[in-house]
């Protein structure tokens, strides 16, 4: 048997394994094992946690703050490559200081590993927050989340000084390798990932009856990757495994950034838009295949079989799906809440990063192909478009949640247009560009060098192709200044007045309030937050967007009945709610019996949630609950009865018998 089989089970296996504790428990066993990790993470290391805040949100926050400063260093770095790319003596300057420099395959080095730390940072520190929103608003410990971030920073740091001490040190070459190989494949990533897997599994373990995201299981297999892949690599590296060392080397490079990104996707496009995700199949489908294939980003050749090299192409093939799924199943989500997508800077860089995802991956995909299989002539091009792909893409996706997701869910306000919409466009713009140029560039160079054989005329041809190189280089300048511009609007948010212990959060932009009087708690309850726009004493019929709601004030026990009056559009779901009724003919009362789990004698918003998605009527996520919470809640509680949920139902069927 092939050793790479081996080490695939063991990848596919523990990803299994993780996806059924998350979905069974373990039993009796499940209370001990989490006292145990929490233990664990609080005491470990001693005293060392306790220095770190551990208030609600402290831990993702942490996560994309340090990741932003990444992708910062990393787009000036990345420009710096590009000149290079056009004049190899640009950095010669730098000598004088007693620095040599290489032929660029160490900036190359650095480029790739600032930005895959940033993104990465970025990505988790989204995708802890998507999951703590989902499970009681916080992480089983946000100062250990916090420690791992500064852990994972300086690691990343020590990695990128490593060949500069070994050399003060005088260690040798293969010392100096080792050195890497263990640190950045031990420390960097299975420790952290082990500590956040941990973390995270103890947080879904508390969740109650809610459903797992699909952010959070996004997050979780890429922990998963996190942990196993680096120990396949160095296991490979022991027992000179060249095909394991590849697959670990995937796993790395493609499987966790690429999974991290899809998760982040999943929490701020939907967020943005304020709409549930438009196909769970899809989003179920890019889930599953993207750890079944092989990813097309970051292919590197391989020395293997005929026979392996084939089904490896194969599943490349298949790896275009998950991309392919979550792009449609995404751009979807975003055009049915259009009017809010569009509206902010966030909401547009994530639809532009889902609408250039699928480019990307096509040329990646067919350089990727002929790298596998082939002599490996484009494997500089699949790398290149990699990188475009992830500065790109990924650098959209992480504007969108540092500006817009990050913010709103720790309760200070998105960043509005202006200078960050700037920072949108020129990233987009110029990554997309930028790999555009490149990708000229190095498809030309290869076709002269294929059909020249004079080196003279080799050589004019490739000087004269030398300006796809300096355009190249202007284009990718957007991108630096726009993550400079990203970071300093999110260290203005970070600044900004927090209402994060007081929000109510809500999709309700405005409400009008006629003749009566109300209470401020009945107003939260009905699904108004701080921020909501009140008009007092307005007309009947609001402005567009606005909600109107008359208000009636029975003076006995200080009790305040609210009801509308007015032809507002109620929630979609409300309407499927009542069709479902009527196709499965039930009544009211056995639905709501069926669905108040604990016989209280009202439904919450979570037992609400669980029954749309056992009635496959819509997924939604927990903070999209509000809005058809207060659409049936007449008394105000923050809560439905059975005498609202019938008027509800009633009032949909009568409105429907109207129209037919």
């Amino acid at each position: 048997m092939e050793p790479v089989f081996i080490s695939v089970g063991v990848m596919v296996g523990a990803l299994l394994l993780i996806a059924y504790y998350v979905q069974n428990g373990i039993g009796g066993m499940s209370k001990p094992m989490q006292a145990l990790g929490s233990f664990l993470l609080v005491k470990a290391p001693a005293g060392a946690v306790d220095l770190f805040d551990d208030s609600a949100g402290r831990g993702g926050r942490t996560w994309a703050r340090f990741g932003l400063a990444w992708l910062v260093l990393a787009g000036t770095l990345g420009f710096v490559g590009r000149w290079h790319d056009w004049d190899a003596t640009a950095l010669d300057s730098l000598a004088s200081l007693g620095w040599s420099y290489d032929d660029g395959s160490g900036l190359a080095t650095t480029i790739s590993t600032t930005l895959r730390t940033g993104l990465v940072m970025v990505f988790i520190g989204t995708t802890l927050t998507a999951t703590a929103r989902t499970s009681g608003g916080r992480l089983s410990s946000e100062a250990s989340a916090s420690m791992m971030a500064l852990v994972f920073t300086v690691v990343s740091l020590l990695v990128l000084l490593l060949p500069t001490l070994a050399g003060l040190f005088g260690l040798d070459a293969a010392t100096e390798d080792l050195l890497v190989k263990v640190v950045s494949s031990v420390v960097l990533h299975s420790v952290i990932g082990g500590a956040l897997l941990v973390n995270v599994l103890i947080t879904l373990a508390n969740r109650g009856d809610a459903p797992v995201s699909y952010s959070s299981w996004f997050l979780l297999n890429a922990l998963v990757v996190m942990l196993v892949a680096p120990l396949l690599y160095i296991g490979g590296e022991l027992a000179d495994g060249t095909q394991t060392v590849w697959l670990a080397q995937a796993a790395l490079e493609g499987w966790l950034p690429l999974a991290l990104m899809l998760g982040t996707a999943y929490a701020v496009i939907p967020a943005a838009a304020e709409r549930a995700i438009w196909s769970s199949s899809l989003s179920s489908a890019s889930l599953a295949l993207l750890f079944l294939t092989v990813p097309v980003v970051s292919v590197r050749p391989v020395d293997a079989p005929i026979l392996l090299e084939n089904v490896g192409g194969i599943l490349m093939t298949f790896g275009m799906l998950p991309l392919l799924a979550a792009s449609i199943n995404l751009l979807q989500t975003a055009r049915s809440g259009a009017s809010q997508s569009f509206s902010t800077p966030a909401g547009i860089a994530g639809v532009l990063a889902m609408f250039l995802l699928p480019i990307y991956a096509v040329g990646a995909y067919f350089t990727g192909m002929e790298t596998l299989v082939g002599e490996a002539s484009l494997h500089g091009l699949n790398m290149s478009l990699s990188h475009g792909l992830f500065f790109t893409v990924g650098g959209l996706l992480a504007l969108s949640a540092t500006l817009g997701y990050l913010p709103q869910a720790n309760g200070r306000a998105a960043a509005e247009s202006g200078g960050t919409s700037t920072a949108v466009w020129m990233v987009a713009l110029g990554g997309f560009l930028a790999s555009v140029s490149t990708a000229l560039s190095s498809l030309s160079v290869r076709a002269v060098e294929r059909s020249v054989t004079d080196e003279d005329m080799v050589e004019a041809a490739l000087e004269a192709m030398a300006g796809f190189d300096l355009v190249g280089a202007f284009l990718f300048y957007g991108v630096a200044l726009g993550f400079m511009v990203a970071a300093s609007v999110s260290v203005r948010i970070g600044f900004s007045p927090s209402s994060s212990r007081t929000t109510v959060s809500s999709d309700i932009h405005s409400y009008a309030l006629a003749n009566g009087s109300t209470s401020i708690r009945s107003l939260l309850g009905r699904g108004v937050g701080l921020d909501t726009e009140l008009i007092i004493g307005g007309e009947e019929k609001a402005a567009t967007g606005s909600t109107v709601i008359a208000v009636r004030a029975d003076l006995h026990n200080d009790e305040v009945t609210e009801f509308p009056e007015s032809d507002e559009a109620v929630p979609e779901e409300l309407q499927m709610l009542a069709d479902y009724l009527d196709e499965t003919d039930q009544d009211v009362f056995s639905f709501f019996r069926s669905i108040d789990l604990d016989d209280s004698g009202s439904i919450d918003a979570r037992e609400l949630q669980n029954a749309l998605r056992s009635a496959k009527i819509a997924n939604l996520p927990p903070w999209d609950m509000g809005r058809l919470i207060a659409a049936i809640d007449i008394d105000g509680d923050g809560q439905i009865n059975l005498p609202e949920l019938d008027i509800t139902v009633a009032r949909l069927r009568s409105a429907s018998s109207e129209e037919e």
